[in-house]
């Protein structure tokens, strides 16, 4: 919408203004609004007040005191337009008197056309000069935003300076630089200026990418605006809300056609930005892109060479950076432990200082090698600061860059105790029995008589027979069997000269254990097989875990299936539910026409509405099948609050049939974060299936207890019927129920199995026929891993 220009005619005290009134009424036709003055007004508080575009003065001009009001008008508001309507007998006097380059006149009498004509181009000539200035202005602007960036290292360290800039152009309290990780499922707030202190969106932290303005740029290629962020679609729009920034614009930041992030503002104010902020940003988004990249890379290559520095100095093994004729550039902290020297006792000394003379000749010669190929690993001696020889493995790199060698890279590994070991071992040569007899497994040797002709001491050591083992045969020792069996493995190495690898079977302290057994022939000089070497390894464990793994698996898979049949849940109750409304609302209406239906037909109306609200309840338990991925939050919920208030609405009926509800809550329970609705409909579902499961007399216990300083425990305990052992597997699936029909649809505890598992928890049952039931439920404190919209 154009901009209405405003006008003020100034005129003399002495007469009632009648040229003043007519010329008012005619730039009043022109569109333009117009005051009325009397000359004695102040004029310049005037021409601030209405913000007057163009001064129209009316004067005799036969004194001091009218020039000076001009004059003083010009002074003060150069940037007004001022217009004299003169009399031609006193043109001369005013040309005199005013400085006619800053005040345009109009002779009187004047003709019409003419004065609309010098307003007109007064008005345009100010708004081109206006124009003008701005766009000076702006370029003014950009140009200090370009050469600041451009001198930018770091654009986190200037852009405080670049959005001090950008504020005299764009209007916001909040700006920062939003960037995307590699995998496109975070953002980062890369760099961060507000004028308010807290936020929740901070510089420095990541934050998912999903329903952000970020995305949707990146998706686009193209700026976004926000005209009003209590009804902005993305997640970061409430939270920046509750801040107080009520509009934002994001602007792409592309380089080589990829967005690499935005740059994004926030205001105090609804619709704060416009297509113009778009004139402005696109002058900087490039040179701010390259810049951007420029420190993202810089902080890459500063992190790895922090990593470098990192790795090289804890690295195990020591080393050292020399020049091409063997002086010392730097060590790591290893080679300083073990040499003994600190670093500033090695550099700019020469390696062969610290090496034996032998030693000496060996590393010029690795040195002059590694320059032109790859010089083997070698054997060399040091000499510590303690005057210790030290023998050590060398390697020597040339580190190059351009094809020109930087420095040499020096790898010494520390082999003295390896090589003492060595002439220890040697020594201890004899005693390769016991050594034999320590190793972590049975090891025993089998005659062709099945006879143990002899053990390790691990075997005898932790076999009831003791020593007495050698000599018994191997089926009755390990398998306590009476007779040799059939499958048996050294059998098989007897007869086929192989070795062999089973598992098996075997008792030890009247225990069931597995054994991973290897049988190896033993050959005498002709190549016959006179022995059998058996290795026996405990897999108990091993065993063990498999089968909790197979478990596992299988409650995964149950998982899955819940998934899936509350998804196809969620599809089959939306479709019913639309027939059923017509049904229940014509049902509805036929009931409330009672008088044009005879009582049996009402009385079927009624059975219809009975079993059209039992659907509707069928259907509303399917739902919850697929309520798992609501858009809550979880809260911190106090669970023996929940469990006492659910109690107090559902113990009349328990104790109308002589049931007792017994509570054993802890004191010390901490609170948990979670869905207190979803917690209490697990609390009522478990209470009515133990209604159902109890008969008069019988007992209800809940008990809340601490499992660890994560997790808190929550145990039903009826002593009613129990439930059969082929049906413990399955109460957790959806629509399985042991009631009669019309008693139960089957989704309760399936319900209570999701919403558990929608907390991270895990549920468990336990019972005996005729003796109750026992559902444990494990929940943790501090529950993190829940996704819901945001």
């Amino acid at each position: 919408m154009e901009k209405v220009r405003k006008i003020l005619i100034v005129v003399n005290n002495d007469d009632e203004h009648p040229a003043g009134n007519s010329l008012r009424e005619m730039l009043l036709k022109c569109g333009y609004l117009v005051y009325m003055a009397c000359h004695g007004y102040d004029t310049v508080l005037l021409i601030k007040e209405y913000n007057i575009d163009l001064v129209l003065f009316d004067l005799c001009l036969c004194d001091e005191h009218e020039f000076l009001s001009v004059k003083r008008t010009k002074n003060a508001l150069p940037d007004t337009n001022v217009i004299v309507m003169v009399d031609r007998a006193k043109v001369g006097n005013v040309i005199k008197k005013l400085c006619m380059d800053t005040v345009d006149y109009i002779l009187k009498p004047f003709d019409t056309d003419y004065l609309k004509k010098t307003v007109e181009n007064a008005l345009y000539k100010q708004q081109l000069e206006w124009n003008l200035k701005k766009t000076l202005f702006d370029k003014e602007i950009i140009n200090n935003i370009n050469k600041s960036i451009a001198t930018s290292i770091d654009i986190r360290e200037s852009f405080s300076m670049v959005c001090s800039e950008l504020k005299k152009i764009i209007p916001f309290v909040r700006a920062c630089l939003i960037i995307s990780n590699e995998q496109g499922q975070w953002f980062q707030v890369f760099a961060l200026t507000k004028k308010y202190d807290f936020s929740e969106i901070d510089a420095g932290e990541s934050f998912p990418m999903g329903g952000s303005l970020l995305e949707k740029i990146i998706q686009t290629g193209k700026p976004i605006m926000v005209n009003d962020t209590s009804t902005g679609h993305f997640w970061t729009d409430k939270v920046l809300h509750s801040e107080g920034i009520l509009s934002r614009l994001g602007f792409p930041l592309i380089l080589k056609g990829k967005v690499l992030g935005a740059i994004a503002f926030g205001a105090k104010e609804i619709n704060s930005f416009d297509e113009q902020c778009y004139f402005y940003l696109w002058q900087i988004a490039p040179q701010l892109a390259i810049v951007l990249e420029n420190t993202i890379l810089f902080s890459r290559i500063k992190t790895s060479e922090e990593r470098y520095k990192m790795l090289f100095n804890y690295a195990a093994d020591s080393m050292m950076m020399l020049d091409l004729n063997g002086k010392i550039l730097t060590v790591n902290r290893r080679e300083e432990e073990i040499i003994g020297y600190q670093m500033e006792e090695l550099v700019n000394k020469y390696v062969f200082d610290f090496l034996t003379i032998p030693s000496k000749i060996t590393v010029i010669s690795l040195l002059s090698m590694a320059v032109n190929k790859k010089a083997p690993t070698t054997e060399i001696e040091v000499i510590s600061k303690n005057k210790q020889i030290l023998v050590m493995e060398l390697d020597i790199i040339a580190v190059r860059e351009r094809n020109d060698i930087i420095y040499m890279l020096a790898h010494f590994r520390d082999i003295t105790e390896r090589k003492n070991l060595e002439l220890e071992l040697k020594r201890e040569k004899e005693k390769l029995d016991d050594i034999v007899s320590q190793i972590g497994a049975d090891l025993l040797v089998i005659g062709k008589d099945k006879k143990i002709r002899w053990a390790n001491k691990r075997l005898i050591n932790n076999h009831p027979l003791g020593k007495s083992i050698i000599n018994h045969t191997c089926f009755d020792t390990f398998c306590n069997f009476q007779e040799d069996p059939v499958d048996c493995p050294s059998f098989k190495v007897f007869k086929t000269a192989k070795i062999n690898q089973t598992e098996r079977m075997v008792y030890n302290h009247n225990k069931k254990k597995f054994c991973n057994v290897i049988s190896s022939p033993i050959f005498d000089k002709e190549g016959n097989v006179v022995q059998v070497l058996e290795l026996i390894q405990d897999i108990t464990e091993k065993k063990r875990e498999e089968e909790r793994q197979k478990k596992l698996q299988q409650q995964l898979i149950h998982s899955d299936r819940l998934i899936s049949i509350g998804r196809l849940a969620a599809g089959v109750a939306h479709e019913i539910n639309t027939p059923l409304a017509i049904i229940s609302g014509m049902t509805q209406g036929f009931l409330e026409r009672k008088k044009g239906f005879s009582n049996e037909t009402i009385k079927e109306f009624k059975t219809m509405q009975k079993v059209a609200k039992r659907i509707e309840k069928i259907v509303n338990s399917l739902l919850e099948l697929s309520h798992f991925e609501g858009n809550e939050q979880p809260r911190p919920a106090n669970i023996n609050k929940i469990i006492k208030d659910t109690v107090a609405l559902i113990i009349e009926p328990f104790t109308k049939k002589n049931k007792k509800i017994v509570l054993k809550l802890s004191s010390r329970l901490p609170k948990i974060k979670g869905f207190a609705e979803q917690l209490q409909q697990v609390i009522m579902n478990l209470l009515i299936n133990a209604d159902d499961a109890t008969d008069s007399g019988d007992t209800i216990s809940i008990t809340t207890g601490i499992k660890n300083k994560n997790t808190i425990t929550i145990t039903f305990e009826d002593t009613g019927k129990g439930i059969p052992e082929n049906q413990l597997s399955r109460v957790f699936d959806p629509f399985f129920t042991d009631k009669e029909v019309g008693r139960g649809t089957g989704l309760g505890l399936s319900i209570t199995y999701g919403i558990i598992k929608r907390h991270n928890g895990a549920i468990h049952v336990k019972s005996d026929v005729g003796k109750g039931a026992k559902f444990e439920i494990n929940l943790p404190t501090n529950f993190e891993k829940v996704t819901y919209d945001g």
